[in-house]
């Protein structure tokens, strides 16, 4: 296994002491105060961000989208733990793309969708073909990316999906279901030809990390080792007995491979599966997104105590104005609090305020 060293990093003075709260939070432990992300623009007009999808346009000559993400991280004030991290973003779920699956992209809206191409389980046989497109510029990208982040910033793993929703990209959602109800073992079988192939590639993209870069991905949450955000959007259209039975031994087999595993737990229609999530052994932390049009994170904090009770951290996306409540409710142990700031100066009050939470 990889091991990796604490990095130096430009962008971030004092990254060897948030490295140690980062290893922290991952045994929902503390050293000083709870993980604290705060990022703040230095400046008006800077460039899009990490989020910003990678088209064809950029596969050839990315350089000029290096040059603005270094201009970004420039004019990014990091207070507390934020830090500037970069990934090769070709939307979600790209794995299946780099099976074959057509892929179309929305560079208005930053994201990418793929095509419902596989009319039969049985007869799909997922292949990684080296030569396909959309990998050879997954590897592209994350080398470059790899040779631009040494002592800058951290480079991340690229959006590959995961398990069922991996399914539910080549087969559409209608389409998937179907196949629960008809043919589940096919199901089973396809998810572990999937999840094969998706240890492949997350281990040769890791390995063109620089030493010292640990791991990260679209959620930043840095790890010295293998981590990434276990997820099943597409579960919400099942009942619990179904997902027990086809989609949790396939998130277990994920979570021993992994040494940090997060869970991305996405929405209301996704709690009725929260007591099977918290009951995996290797998963160390729920990432929670209530969705468009739901109440602030507050509202959510029965729900948070029960996953901080499970012995799982969180990784929380809020707003100022939720802090204090959140501060006042829940354990400062094995807790990332991630937001914007309008300035620096707002920024640094956000984490003093935090490191009162002990």
């Amino acid at each position: 296994m990889k091991e990796s060293k604490r990095l130096e990093m430009l962008y971030k003075a004092d990254w060897d002491l948030c490295a140690q709260r980062y290893e922290a939070f991952w045994a929902c432990e503390i050293i000083d105060r709870p993980i604290v992300q705060v990022f703040a623009p230095k400046r008006p007009n800077l460039p899009k961000g990490w989020w910003r999808i990678l088209d064809e346009s950029v596969w050839a000559d990315p350089e000029p989208v290096v040059g603005e993400m270094l201009t970004l991280f420039e004019g990014i004030h990091f207070a507390g733990d934020a830090y500037p991290m970069w990934y090769p973003n070709l939307g979600p779920g790209t794995l299946t793309a780099c099976l074959g699956n057509p892929i179309r992209f929305d560079v208005e809206h930053d994201t990418s969708w793929q095509d419902h191409s596989i009319e039969n389980l049985q007869t799909w046989e997922p292949y990684l073909d080296p030569e396909n497109p959309v990998w050879l510029a997954t590897l592209r990208l994350t080398k470059r990316i790899s040779e631009c982040a040494k002592n800058k910033f951290v480079c991340g793993i690229a959006d590959l999906g995961m398990g069922i929703d991996l399914l539910a990209n080549v087969r559409g959602p209608d389409g998937l279901c179907l196949d629960l109800m008809d043919d589940p073992k096919t199901v089973v079988t396809r998810l572990a030809d999937l999840r094969k192939i998706w240890e492949q590639c997350y281990q040769s993209l890791y390995d063109l990390f620089p030493i010292g870069n640990g791991s990260n991905c679209w959620m930043p949450a840095w790890a010295l080792r293998k981590s990434y955000p276990l997820q099943g959007d597409f579960t919400c259209m099942i009942s619990p007995d179904m997902f027990a039975e086809i989609v949790l031994p396939d998130l277990q087999e994920y979570c021993r491979w992994l040494d940090y595993p997060v869970y991305h737990l996405d929405g209301p229609g996704a709690l009725k599966h929260l007591d099977l999530i918290l009951s995996m052994p290797e998963l160390r932390a729920v990432q929670w997104t209530a969705g468009t049009g739901q109440p602030p994170m507050p509202y959510w904090i029965p729900m948070l105590r029960q996953i901080q009770k499970a012995g799982k951290g969180l990784f929380l996306y809020v707003t100022p104005e939720d802090v204090e409540q959140l501060m006042a409710e829940l354990r400062p142990e094995g807790v990332i609090l991630n937001m914007w700031a309008s300035n620096p100066a707002d920024a640094d009050a956000l984490v003093d305020k935090v490191a009162l939470w002990r």
